[in-house]
């Protein structure tokens, strides 16, 4: 006669035959014990029809179908693929990489295991961090910014690269469409719509003449003049573009822009500004020149007047999306770059009463309000 447990030997894998005498000892024992267990079952079956032993079974088929679901998910859960993400950044983490991140914890499908990298604003260690990045460890790289992005295309890799806070991908030879990238490249881009922005600004103040302070050695900023001063003619403003020249370089700046006068000053996303931020904004507050901004923390961290601009975490969900594809196959060259339709207002009011400013009732309505 041949046992169940024989059988069961039989039709295993050949790696698990050889197994200790002990095992399968143990193992034959609780077989019988648990056909023993569903004998007697089946047998009350036969001969309890009471409602209350009906009840019972109800209860245990129940109970065991609970059970099941609860093992299914579980290994679900534990079926996720983990994959490992090189996020590669400017100036440290900011929203963008916080949204970023929680998009990617939601994926039913990968665990991701995310690397940060922080160039801390110099480029030739951005250049070791991307020159020592493995392909067969990384299945993709997060790139913060225009300078990040661009630098990582440089390296000669094969690596997909998601990229984040780049305002003008196309003019930054990043993409070569907002709809089709065409290369391994794609993400989610800042863009900021300049004929909202300014309609929003003229609600609050009016500008005759505008100041736009960048940093020389970024070469996005630039783009970013571009689409104000094609603004000029439909707002009726002008545009005086003071650069900066290295840290050393913003006390020289900043007193050019004192002595224009200008009846606002403008920043673009510039890492470099951002990170000089407490400088600059308090020099412009003490002057009672206002500013605005594209880069939201530069309200809630540093005292400027407004932001408008996209909203960093929402962008950073969006190249999730985008990474998520990828990771799934699609290839990066055919993906769409992101882009939020709608403006984030952020206002601080402590600065709007400094500067002497009366901010709007339908704008405080829809803005974030620091105070």
């Amino acid at each position: 006669m041949i046992t169940t447990d024989t059988v069961l030997t039989h039709a295993e894998p050949r790696s698990s035959r050889s197994k200790p005498a002990g095992f399968c000892i143990m193992r034959s024992h609780r077989h019988r014990i648990t056909t023993s267990v569903f004998r007697r079952l089946l047998f009350t079956c036969r001969v309890s029809v009471s409602p209350r032993a009906i009840f019972f079974y109800r209860f245990i088929c129940l109970f065991i179908c609970t059970a099941a679901i609860q093992l299914a998910l579980s290994d679900a859960a534990l079926a996720k693929e983990r994959v490992e993400i090189a996020m590669v950044i400017w100036r440290g983490e900011t929203e963008a990489e916080k949204g970023f991140r929680e998009r990617l914890a939601t994926s039913p499908d990968y665990e991701a295991v995310i690397t940060v990298f922080n160039a801390n604003q110099n480029k030739e260690e951005l250049q070791r961090i991307l020159a020592r990045l493995e392909p067969k460890r990384f299945r993709l790289v997060y790139t913060f910014g225009t300078i990040v992005t661009q630098e990582a295309l440089r390296q000669n890799s094969s690596l997909p690269v998601i990229f984040n806070i780049v305002q003008r991908p196309v003019e930054a030879g990043i993409a070569a469409e907002m709809a089709r990238p065409g290369g391994r490249a794609t993400g989610a881009s800042n863009l900021v719509p300049m004929e909202s922005a300014f309609r929003t600004l003229g609600t609050v103040m009016t500008i005759r003449k505008l100041g736009f302070v960048y940093s020389s050695h970024d070469p996005a900023p630039r783009y970013q003049l571009a689409d104000i001063r094609q603004q000029e003619r439909r707002f009726g403003f002008q545009t005086l573009a003071f650069p900066i020249t290295g840290k050393d370089g913003i006390a020289a700046t900043l007193k050019q822009v004192i002595d224009a006068r200008p009846d606002a000053v403008i920043f673009p996303s510039d890492s470099f500004v951002k990170a000089n931020a407490d400088q600059i904004i308090a020099v412009l507050n003490r002057h009672r020149i206002p500013s605005v901004v594209v880069i939201p923390e530069m309200v809630s961290e540093n005292g400027a007047l407004i932001s408008l601009g996209p909203d960093y975490r929402v962008l950073g969900q969006l190249a999730a999306e985008n990474a998520l594809l990828v990771l799934q196959g699609q290839a990066p060259a055919t993906l769409p770059v992101r882009t939020v339709p709608h403006l984030s207002l952020l206002i601080h009011l402590a600065t709007a009463d400094r500067l002497g400013i009366n901010i709007p009732l339908q704008l405080l309505s829809v803005a974030t309000v620091v105070r």
